[in-house]
């Protein structure tokens, strides 16, 4: 069995790896140039689905409410309201799908919440991963940490359903072939 902390770090770096891939699907845009619709809409569904239902669904139902404790208590306030801008940004590229062209104000306003985003998210995974996970692991039995994971399992089946975690990594290679690699001296 898993540890569940380590679990949310390694999901963590999946995020980190498409904030990557986010930000120079941005800088493309930013710069007129064609995005394929597909790989933005890959790119919604995988924050809508892995990053928001099934990995801050564990934070938000599983884990937040096992640690939750006066010394944590703020903390854990501040990370729900940064889920919920998270949210806000990913809504406000997904309403600009349906209009996108290159160089038109949808697209501009799709790269405006992506790297509303990428900062979002990059100063959150930091406070997750150095504050309230080092708190978590240390309060929280193997026992407790055994429960949390088989939470987690069940949540990840229900919630996104089976393979789909496979599928959305296997996006992230794509993605990171298609606009990391080629892109590597920037």
């Amino acid at each position: 069995m898993t540890n569940p902390i380590t679990d949310l770090i390694d999901e963590h770096g999946g995020i980190m790896l498409m904030l990557q891939i986010i930000k120079q699907v941005s800088r493309q845009i930013k710069q007129g140039e064609a995005v394929p619709i597909e790989d933005l809409e890959k790119i919604v569904e995988f924050l809508r689905e892995f990053a928001d239902k099934c990995h801050h669904g564990k934070e938000e139902g599983i884990l937040f409410p096992q640690i939750s404790q006066p010394e944590t208590n703020q903390l854990i306030n501040d990370l729900l309201g940064e889920h919920k801008a998270g949210r806000d940004y990913i809504r406000g590229m997904a309403e600009s799908l349906a209009s996108y062209q290159p160089g038109n104000a949808d697209a501009v306003h799709i790269a405006l919440n992506a790297e509303g985003y990428i900062t979002l998210l990059t100063t959150h995974i930091q406070k997750e991963n150095t504050l309230l996970f080092t708190e978590a692991e240390a309060s929280l039995s193997p026992t407790k940490q055994q429960e949390i994971e088989q939470q987690f399992e069940t949540l990840e089946r229900d919630v996104i359903g089976a393979g789909k975690h496979e599928q959305y990594h296997s996006w992230i290679d794509q993605l990171q072939h298609k606009y990391l690699n080629q892109h590597t001296s920037e």
